[in-house]
């Protein structure tokens, strides 16, 4: 799958998508995010069948496009013939009807198209746009708040509804898209020492994407030691220790049993945060007696 463009190309002034007057182009938006669901002038999209549906998505999952063949082979089953060919025409025909302009699916060059517009219209062209101004950002704040934008879209899975194959490779990196702002944000947390705040961004990545490298999971920990001490530290790698053994089968690395020996021991790891007031803010949210405030307890757990 080719990434979202940050800025795709954008209409004339006064013109909608395909040079259609913007007064006649009806609103459109469309979630992809944990509810998937479209609209046209703020009413549910009629797709009159399914079929329309599933190839509005299938294409907007592969903005590149698709051809013919692709498309009838990988959605339906289906081999180029007579029968697939109608099939196909006028599933093309009632996408562009529900979106309400015939410029919202385009053929070129034997590949077909949602329109820029259509993208920009979905909370996946507002996810990679965020993420665009996030990394050109001029200072901290405003990266922050890109980043953050980002994390407001992301919803949920992408297209839950949707377990087809041809869905995976879309979903997997809008994932890492989501993935690599939490991290991102529990950077900026760190640099200015707001600790809490880091595991909570930390955590979030490892709960979306537990098979991270394993550095991930020992900066976890070193956030944790300093939030709720080596208590909340120890029990966060008891957890990635049963995640690995039961998962993966597999040990951790001798330097991250090194780092749980060494906060075992009470040693300050972060000296970042050392002499920072309010390092130590609440109570671990992993501690036996199950309390809780930062609401980081779901967050943290692997599987």
């Amino acid at each position: 799958m080719t990434a979202i463009p940050p800025a795709a190309t954008a209409p004339r002034p006064g013109e909608g998508p395909a040079g259609q007057p913007a007064a006649l182009r009806p609103s459109l938006s469309v979630r992809t995010f944990g509810h998937p669901g479209a609209e046209v002038g703020g009413r549910p999209v009629q797709w009159h069948a399914a079929s329309a549906q599933d190839l509005f998505f299938y294409l907007l999952s592969f903005p590149e496009g698709r051809t013919r063949s692709e498309i009838l082979e990988n959605l339906w089953g289906l081999e180029a013939g007579p029968a697939s060919s109608n099939r196909f025409r006028v599933t093309v025909h009632r996408v562009r009807t529900a979106l309400g302009f015939p410029g919202a699916l385009t053929e070129k060059y034997g590949r077909y198209h949602l329109a820029p517009a259509v993208i920009r219209a979905s909370d996946v062209g507002e996810l990679y746009r965020a993420l665009h101004l996030a990394e050109h950002a001029a200072t901290p704040p405003e990266r922050l708040q890109a980043y953050r934008r980002v994390l407001e879209v992301y919803r949920g899975e992408y297209l839950p509804q949707v377990r087809a194959e041809w869905v995976r490779e879309a979903r997997e990196e809008h994932r890492a898209a989501y993935v690599h702002a939490c991290l991102e944000i529990s950077a900026l947390h760190c640099e200015a020492a707001e600790c809490a705040a880091a595991v909570t961004d930390l955590a979030r990545a490892l709960r979306a994407d537990p098979y991270l490298g394993e550095n991930h999971h020992q900066r976890l920990m070193t956030c944790l030691s300093v939030v709720g001490g080596p208590y909340a530290a120890t029990e966060h790698y008891r957890r990635f220790l049963r995640f690995l053994r039961d998962d993966l089968g597999d040990t951790p690395m001798p330097e991250t049993v090194a780092l749980a020996g060494r906060i075992k021991a009470g040693e300050h790891i972060c000296t970042r945060a050392q002499g920072v007031p309010g390092a130590h803010p609440h109570p671990c949210p992993l501690l036996a007696e199950g309390r809780c405030p930062a609401g980081l307890r779901d967050l943290l757990q692997l599987n």
